[in-house]
C-alpha cells in the first residue's frame, strides 16, 4: 500500500511539474517566433492515447506501452509517442510557414477560443478554474495549455486554407484523385456468424421463405431469375406436384405445385432467397430470438468460410456471390458497402471491427481473400482492385469523410518537411513525458 502511495504521489508531482498553475510549460520546440510547450506535446499523447482507448486497446494496461511493436525493439509506446512527436514538429514547422506567409490570426478567432475555455470553465470546473485545471492535470496541461494548443490548431487551419482554398476549394479532383490511389486500398467481407436469429425451417433444416409478410404463400424463384441461367444450371430447377412423399414432408402451404432445386441425389425447395421474407421467431417481448450454433456447426461453418476464401481468389464476382448467399450480413454490403470497403493507409479506426478488417486487408494483395476469427464468428475478407475515382460517387461517401482533410494534410507536409531543419527541440525535456501515464483523453 505504501509502495502505491508513494507512486501515485510521484505522478502527481511530475504533473504539477509539467503543468505549473497557470503557466505555458518549458519550451520543448522552437520554430522561429514560435515556442510549443512540453505541456502541449503531453496534452497531443493524451488525445492518442484516448483515440487508441476508443479503438479498442489495452491502454491501461502497463504491459500493451511495454510490448515490442517492432523486430527493432520499439515498444507501443515509442512508437505512439515518435508518431505523436513528429506530427507536432510539423507543426512547429508549419509555423514557420505561417510566418513568412505574413499571416495573423483575427482576433475574433482569439476571441471564440477564450468563449470555449471559458464555458468550460462553468461546465467542466463548475465554475471555478481550479477545478478544470485538476481536470487538465490528468492529461498534462491546464487551461493555459489548453489555450495554447487552441491557438496553435487556429493558426495551422488558417495556414491550410490560405494555400488550398476554403474547404480545399483550391484542390483540382487530380490532385485528390492521385492521393486516393497512393493511400488507399479497397476490400468486401461476408459474416459467418457463430448465431443466428431463430426462425421458420423446413423439413431440410432450410429457411421458409414467403412472399408476403403474413407468410401464407411461399417465394420461389422466378421465371426471369431462372431465365438468366445457363441452360444445365436452369435444369436442375424442376416443379413437381405437392402429393404423396412432398405433401408429407412440406405440406399444404407450399401450394399445388412444389419449385425444387435438385443437384446429383439431393433437393431442396428453389426459394427465391433475395426477395423473400424469413419468418423469425419472437419472445414474449417481442424480440428476436437468438441462438448459438453448435461446436460441430461452427467447424462445419469454418470449413465453408475456408472453402469460399479458396475458391475466390482473384475472383470479386465470385466472391460478391457467395456474400449474396451465405452472408449473415450480406445486407451491410449492399446498404452500407455496395462497391467494397475502402481503408487508408495509416488510418485508425474507432470501431475495433473495422480496425481488424483494415488491418487485415492491409495484408494482402490485391485479389488475395483471407479468414478471420472473431468474437462473433467468421469473416471472410477479401482485397479487391481499387477503382478510379470511388470517393466522387455517392454510395461510397462514408468512406471518404476524412479524404479532403487528408490530402491537405500531405500536401502541406510536403512543404512542412523543407523546413524541418529549422525546427529545434530540447531532446531532455522530451524524455520527461510518458504516455502510460498521462489519462486517456478524448475531450479537451
Amino acid at each position: 500500500m505504501k509502495k502505491k502511495l508513494i507512486a501515485l504521489l510521484a505522478l502527481a508531482l511530475a504533473l504539477l511539474m509539467l503543468v505549473g498553475c497557470a503557466s505555458h510549460g518549458e519550451t520543448l520546440i522552437k520554430a522561429g517566433k514560435e515556442e510549443i510547450s512540453v505541456n502541449v506535446f503531453a496534452l497531443y499523447l493524451s488525445r492518442m492515447k484516448g483515440a487508441l482507448a476508443q479503438a479498442g486497446n489495452p491502454v491501461t494496461d502497463p504491459n500493451y506501452w511495454n510490448s515490442y511493436i517492432s523486430t527493432d525493439h520499439t515498444t507501443t509506446a515509442d512508437f505512439y509517442t515518435n508518431q505523436v512527436f513528429e506530427g507536432l514538429k510539423h507543426i512547429a514547422a508549419a509555423m514557420i510557414l505561417y510566418d513568412e506567409y505574413g499571416l495573423k490570426l483575427p482576433k475574433e478567432v482569439e476571441d471564440e477560443i477564450d468563449a470555449w475555455i471559458d464555458k468550460l470553465i462553468e461546465t467542466d470546473g463548475n465554475g471555478s478554474k481550479a477545478n478544470l485545471n485538476s481536470l487538465l492535470s490528468a492529461y498534462g496541461a491546464n487551461i493555459t495549455v489548453l489555450r495554447d494548443a487552441s491557438i496553435l490548431e487556429a493558426k495551422l487551419s488558417q495556414l491550410k486554407e490560405h494555400l488550398y482554398g476554403k474547404n480545399g476549394s483550391l484542390l483540382q479532383d487530380t490532385a485528390i484523385e492521385q492521393y486516393y490511389k497512393a493511400s488507399y486500398y479497397r476490400g468486401y467481407q461476408m459474416q459467418i456468424a457463430n448465431y443466428y436469429y431463430d426462425h421458420e425451417k423446413d423439413a431440410d433444416g432450410v429457411a421458409v421463405r414467403y412472399t408476403d409478410d403474413e407468410y401464407k404463400k411461399i417465394a420461389y424463384v422466378g421465371e426471369k431469375f431462372l431465365e438468366q441461367l445457363d441452360p444445365d444450371i436452369r435444369a436442375k430447377y424442376v416443379s413437381v406436384p405437392n402429393e404423396g412423399k412432398y405433401l408429407e414432408k412440406y405440406g399444404a402451404k407450399y401450394g399445388d405445385v412444389i419449385l425444387l432445386y435438385r443437384d446429383g441425389e439431393s433437393e431442396v425447395v428453389a426459394y427465391d432467397k433475395e426477395n423473400g421474407v424469413i419468418r423469425y421467431s419472437l419472445d414474449e417481448k417481442n424480440e428476436y430470438i437468438v441462438k448459438p450454433y453448435t461446436e460441430v456447426e461452427m467447424q462445419a461453418r469454418f470449413e465453408r468460410a475456408k472453402m469460399i476464401a479458396a475458391e475466390c481468389v482473384d475472383d470479386e464476382a465470385k466472391f460478391l456471390r457467395y456474400a449474396k448467399e451465405f452472408s449473415d450480413n450480406s445486407d451491410f454490403n449492399s446498404t452500407y458497402a455496395p462497391n467494397g470497403m475502402y481503408f487508408c493507409v495509416g488510418a485508425m479506426s474507432t470501431d475495433t471491427v473495422f480496425g481488424s478488417f483494415s488491418a487485415e486487408l492491409a495484408k494482402l494483395e490485391e485479389g488475395a481473400t483471407t479468414v478471420l476469427s472473431s468474437d462473433s464468428g467468421y469473416y471472410v475478407l477479401m482485397r479487391a482492385k481499387l477503382d478510379a475515382g470511388a470517393w466522387k460517387k455517392e454510395a461510397n461517401a462514408r468512406w471518404f469523410t476524412t479524404l479532403l482533410g487528408m490530402t491537405i494534410e500531405y500536401m502541406l507536409q510536403q512543404k512542412t518537411t523543407a523546413v524541418l531543419d529549422r525546427v529545434e527541440v530540447d531532446a531532455a525535456l522530451l524524455d520527461t513525458v510518458d504516455i502510460a501515464t498521462l489519462s486517456s483523453n478524448i475531450r479537451y
